[in-house]
C-alpha cells in the first residue's frame, strides 16, 4: 500500500533523526517494491526538502540504493525523462536496482572504500 504524503514525510524525518542518532547515517536503501512509483509530489518533497536538509545535517555525501521491482525499473528506464526544474544535487548519490541484495553489496562496497582510505589517512 502506498503511503499518503503525510505519512511519507514522517518516515522520511523519522528516517533522518535516527541517522544523527546513530552517528550520521550516510548509506540508505530505499525498497520500492511492494509501494510502487512515487508521486510529482513525494519526488519534489525529497529533492527541495530532505536532500537538502540532510546535507544540511550531515555535512557531506551520502549513498541511496533505490531497490524497483522489474516491472517498475523497466517503466523507469523505458519512460522517465528528467524534468529541466529538477534540482541536482552533487552530494546525494543514487543507484538503482531490481535485487535488495545487490543494492546492499553495493552500498558495503562505497563505505569499506570509505573506511579504508580513512585508515590509509591516518597510518
Amino acid at each position: 500500500m502506498k503511503p499518503d504524503d503525510a505519512a511519507f514525510v514522517h518516515a522520511h524525518l523519522a528516517a533522518l533523526q535516527l541517522s544523527l542518532e546513530r552517528q550520521s547515517v550516510k548509506f540508505y536503501c530505499t525498497d520500492l517494491t511492494s509501494v510502487g512509483a512515487l508521486t510529482r509530489e513525494q519526488e519534489y518533497w525529497l529533492n527541495q526538502e530532505l536532500y537538502k536538509k540532510s546535507y544540511n545535517i550531515l555535512q557531506d555525501d551520502f549513498f541511496v540504493a533505490v531497490v524497483f521491482s522489474e516491472e517498475h525499473f523497466k517503466a523507469v528506464v523505458s519512460n522517465y525523462i528528467v524534468p529541466s526544474a529538477t534540482p541536482s544535487h552533487e552530494f546525494v548519490h543514487f543507484n538503482y536496482f531490481t535485487d535488495q541484495a545487490e543494492a546492499l553489496q553495493w552500498l558495503r562496497g562505497i563505505k569499506k572504500g570509505q573506511d579504508t582510505a580513512l585508515i590509509q589517512a591516518v597510518s
